[in-house]
């Protein structure tokens, strides 16, 4: 019998889509099934409502994927603002008593106990350009057209915002997920913002620091995906252990 595939979800960046991450889903191994989640008011929902609340868009994805989680092996992936909906969705998802992740892999992000934050969804537009040009992660083609400017301005606007009110609770017990940190060695995350990420996993946690800025994840997808695959392998055999025990 052909064994199932392990689905990753993956939780986009602020402005992206299902689309974004296009790029390291073409390139993941065979046993894996990659799937974005579409936020509401882009792309595919481009007619549904922005949010800007981190509870709601926790709830609309943990709604998108209670269903589908009781029998296979999963992954919860998010890059900037994704690694935040991914940590809430964790802890949404073992407070529910569903079957938890294989673990977490998440790049981009200080631990959110120390979230560092700039408060820009209410800069003015020029203002708040300027800070999207500094991030990067945007395609030239619309960092040059007003039009589609325009076009991806609502969207982001709306995800700063989502991530500016975000408000860290500590857990009462550590997630019981490993987790595995990524971030670019120009994204200026110093180590002991990392390092707190261990008090999130009753798990020993893996952080690394790769070459790259903020958007390292698409300057060598390969070696992205093999660290994916390797957080796999790992988690994978934790669980195997566990059960055994």
């Amino acid at each position: 019998m052909e064994q199932k595939k392990v689905k990753i979800f993956a939780i986009p960046f602020a402005g992206g889509s299902k689309y974004s991450y296009r790029v390291l889903e073409n390139k993941v191994p065979s046993h894996f099934d990659w799937e974005t989640i579409e936020l509401p008011g882009r792309g595919t929902r481009m007619q549904e409502e922005l949010l800007t609340d981190i509870k709601a868009t926790t709830d609309y994805i943990f709604r998108e994927i209670q269903n589908r989680v009781h029998d296979v092996e999963y992954i919860i992936y998010g890059h900037s603002m994704g690694t935040l909906l991914g940590y809430e969705l964790a802890k949404s998802i073992i407070k529910s008593g569903l079957k938890a992740p294989l673990c977490l892999f998440l790049t981009g992000h200080e631990a959110p106990s120390l979230l560092k934050c700039k408060r820009i969804s209410a800069y003015e537009k020029n203002a708040f350009w300027q800070e999207i040009k500094k991030l990067g992660g945007m395609p030239g083609e619309v960092m040059e057209n007003e039009e589609l400017r325009d076009f991806f301005e609502p969207v982001l606007r709306a995800d700063f915002k989502t991530v500016e009110g975000y408000k860290y609770q500590a857990m009462e017990q550590p997630l019981p997920v490993p987790v595995f940190v990524r971030v670019g060695s120009e994204e200026g995350i110093l180590e002991d913002e990392l390092m707190e990420w261990q008090s999130e996993t009753k798990f020993k946690l893996d952080v690394q620091v790769l070459p790259g800025d903020h958007f390292f994840i698409f300057k060598n997808p390969d070696h992205l995906i093999s660290h994916i695959d390797k957080a796999y392998a790992v988690a994978s055999n934790m669980y195997k252990y566990k059960v055994q025990c």
